[in-house]
């Protein structure tokens, strides 16, 4: 898998650029200059999507619809203080795609995380409730720590 910076990835395509082609970073909170290397803006390398990835893959879903919607959460939410949920995220995230991804019940388990996560906090989002979309996305982390056993 691949590792850049979160902050890079969402800045691909933004017009949010200031007279000095600095880009709005959400882990700073202020405008920074990226050079997109693997090392991103501020040294925070990340994996991220991987559970997000793996469920669009199993329900044949469009990763266009979700990718987007999941880095405005991050983007709206997530604080410095919260960098290492973020930073836990990514290390479990492919660890937990991969234990999905050899579990006899991985299209089940999809669609429960469908249903029960990624709708609702879709929901959440565009409600305005960023923060209680973020929790309900950590919490299904943690339900699938619990089954497949990973600290």
């Amino acid at each position: 898998m691949s590792y850049y910076c979160g902050e890079c990835a969402i800045w691909v395509g933004s017009d949010d650029v200031d007279k000095d082609g600095r880009r709005w970073c959400a882990y700073s909170r202020k405008y920074e200059k990226s050079n997109q290397s693997a090392d991103g803006c501020k040294g925070f390398i990340y994996n991220g999507r991987s559970v997000l990835t793996k469920v669009c893959e199993l329900l044949d879903l469009s990763i266009d619809e979700w990718f987007p919607l999941f880095d405005h959460v991050k983007v709206a939410w997530v604080v410095p203080e919260q960098m290492q949920w973020l930073s836990d995220y990514c290390r479990l995230g492919p660890v937990i795609a991969d234990k999905m991804d050899h579990d006899a019940e991985k299209e089940k388990i999809a669609l429960y995380i469908y249903k029960q996560t990624l709708l609702p906090a879709k929901e959440l989002f565009q409600n305005g409730r960023t923060k209680e979309s973020a929790l309900l996305y950590h919490d299904m982390i943690v339900k699938l720590c619990h089954r497949y056993s990973i600290a």
